[in-house]
C-alpha cells in the first residue's frame, strides 16, 4: 500500500507525519510513503534526512484583506490543486493524509476531487482555518486532544493522540542526578524572547550551586547567549541546536519552552513539568490554547510572552526546586495526554477503508 502524506511549514506539522510514515513502512515491507510539501517550509531540510521521498508543489496562506488578495489566493489555490493532481497521478497513492496547515490544502482538495480516500490530522487543541474547512470533506479527521472535537463540524473525528518520531522515543529513562536541571528551548530556530529572559534569570540562579541549565538557543542567538553563561557562575550547557532532544528531556526536571503541539506531546511522553511561553503570533493563538489546556490539567505554568522576565521565571523555578513532589505531580499530569500507539491508531483507520 502507498500513502501520500502532505506535511510542511513547521516541525509541528512535519514530525508527526514522519512518525506516521515510520510506523506505516515498518508494518510491511511493501508499504511505501511519499511526502508532498513546499519549498518555503522546513520540510526540505527535514524529511529527506529520514529517508522519505519529498515532492514539491505551490501552497500559500489565505490572503483575504481585499478583492485583489482574495482573487490571488484563489488563483494560487487552483494552481496548487492542478500541481497536486499531477503528483497524485504520477505516484498513484492508495490514500492521502494531510498533517494540517495551508501546505496540505491543495493536496487534500485534489485527493477529494479524484475520489481518493483522504484524511487529516490536527495537532493543536483548536484547529486552524484550513483543517476546520477540510474536515468537512475528508473521510476522517484525527485529533491529538479530545477537546478538539468541539471545534470541528463533522462526526468523523477520532482521538488518536499526536505521533512522535522513533528517534525521540528511543530512550525514556530517568537518569540519576544530584542537581536540579532546567532544559530551555524555543524550537529548532530558538526564541529570542525566551533567550533574553534567561539572561535576566542568570543572576538569580547563581546562588543555587546544584542547578544546571541546558539551553538550546537557535543559531542566531547562540554566540551572545553562550558568552552570557560563561560570564556567570551557573552550571550550564549551551548549544544552537541538537538532534538529541531525548537526552536533555531525560536530564531535566523542568522544561521552559513554547507550547506547540509537538512540544506538548514530547513533554507528555517524558512526563516533564513545564513553564510554557506561548508564541504570541501563532495562527489563531493556538499555542496559547494548547498551554491553557495543559495548565488546566495541572501539567504546566503559563507565562505570557509580554510578561516574560528573569524575575518571573525565578519565582516559578524556586517554587519547583523546593517542592520535588509537585514537580513529579505536574509531570504525571501532562503525561496523561500521551498515547503510545498514536501512529498505529491513525494507520488502522486508513488501511480499513
Amino acid at each position: 500500500m502507498k500513502l501520500l502524506i502532505s506535511a510542511g511549514g513547521t516541525g509541528g506539522h512535519i514530525f508527526p507525519g514522519i512518525a506516521v510514515a515510520e510506523a506505516f513502512t515498518g508494518m510491511h515491507e511493501s508499504n511505501d510513503v511519499v511526502f508532498v510539501g513546499t519549498r518555503q517550509g522546513m520540510e526540505g531540510g527535514i524529511i529527506p534526512r529520514y529517508g522519505f521521498k519529498l515532492l514539491f508543489i505551490e501552497a500559500h496562506q489565505f490572503q483575504g484583506k481585499n478583492t485583489f488578495s482574495k482573487a490571488a489566493t484563489l488563483i494560487r489555490l487552483i494552481q496548487g490543486i492542478r500541481a497536486a493532481k499531477v503528483v497524485i497521478g504520477l505516484e498513484k497513492p492508495d490514500a492521502i493524509l494531510g498533517m494540517g496547515g495551508f501546505t496540505c490544502v491543495p493536496t487534500i482538495l485534489a485527493g477529494v476531487m479524484l475520489g481518493l480516500p483522504t484524511y487529516l490530522h490536527e495537532q493543536n487543541v483548536e484547529p486552524g482555518l484550513a483543517n476546520k474547512l477540510l474536515s468537512r470533506f475528508v473521510r476522517s479527521t484525527f485529533v491529538s486532544f479530545v477537546a478538539t472535537k468541539k471545534y470541528l463540524k463533522t462526526k468523523r473525528v477520532y482521538h488518536t493522540g499526536n505521533p512522535l518520531r522513533k528517534t525521540l522515543k528511543g530512550v525514556n529513562v530517568a537518569e540519576e542526578k544530584s542537581s536540579f536541571n532546567v532544559f530551555i528551548f524555543g524550537g529548532s530556530r530558538g526564541a529570542r524572547s525566551i533567550n533574553e529572559s534567561i539572561l535576566t534569570l542568570l543572576p538569580f540562579m547563581e546562588s543555587y550551586k546544584n542547578t544546571v541549565m541546558f539551553h538550546q538557543t537557535g543559531a542566531e542567538d547562540f554566540e551572545y547567549i553562550r558568552k552570557a553563561y560563561e560570564g556567570s557562575k551557573v552550571g550550564h550547557e549551551v548549544f544552537p541546536f541538537t538532534d538529541h532532544m531525548e537526552k536533555y528531556y531525560n536530564l531535566s526536571d523542568v522544561v521552559i519552552s513554547r507550547s506547540g503541539a509537538t512540544t506538548i506531546f514530547e513533554l507528555a511522553y517524558f512526563h516533564k513539568a513545564a513553564i510554557l511561553v506561548p508564541y504570541p503570533f501563532s495562527a489563531g493563538q493556538h499555542q496559547k490554547t494548547n498551554a491553557m489546556h495543559v495548565a488546566s490539567l495541572g501539567g504546566a505554568y503559563i507565562v505570557e510572552n509580554d510578561q516574560l522576565s528573569g524575575e518571573k521565571l525565578h519565582g516559578l523555578l524556586l517554587g519547583l526546586m523546593n517542592d520535588p513532589n509537585h514537580v513529579k505531580e505536574m509531570g504525571n499530569s501532562i503525561g496523561k495526554l500521551y498515547i503510545e500507539d498514536a501512529a498505529e491508531r491513525i494507520i488502522k483507520e486508513i488501511v480499513g477503508f
